[in-house]
């Protein structure tokens, strides 16, 4: 009696982004609330709101994706495009050689060998997307000129 439900993994997989995203808009709520219930504590002991103080609480940096100083996501692409690449490039090398002394067949030498040129273009793409984020402000390009 064989009973198979289906892919449960893939089901577990896609529950789990559902709980991360729901976590992450009620926590995001949850300090926007705490922050306008300190506005409103303020209010209440000095009846009158500092204007730096409301900036201050409002515009804190946080942990959120967009709160980085100029230049960090153009750096982060680049970081990231370059490992991909270097990591490609390392798998190919792998699968060449596995294929080449016959340690796995040919076609998984050649599967291998196309899943590093995806992970090459996928890596690509970060790197070469960096032209659309702000760069650095101290950014050199090129040599150091005397």
């Amino acid at each position: 009696m064989d009973h198979s439900y289906g892919d449960w993994g893939a089901a577990t997989f896609w529950l789990f982004i559902a709980a991360a995203a729901v976590a992450g808009t009620w926590e995001k709520a949850r300090r926007n609330s705490e922050k306008h219930e300190t506005m409103r504590r303020i209010i209440e002991k000095t009846g009158s709101i500092d204007e730096a103080k409301l900036k201050e609480l409002f515009n804190a940096r946080g942990t959120d994706w967009s709160g980085g100083a100029p230049g960090d996501g153009y750096r982060a692409l680049r970081v990231v495009g370059t490992l991909l690449m270097g990591i490609a490039a390392g798998l190919a090398v792998v699968f060449l050689i596995l294929g080449q002394t016959d340690v796995i067949p040919r076609t998984a030498s050649i599967i291998g060998m196309s899943v590093a040129g995806g992970v090459v273009m996928v890596g690509l793409g970060f790197f070469f997307s960096s032209r659309f984020a702000e760069p650095p402000v101290n950014r050199r390009d090129g040599p150091a000129s005397r």
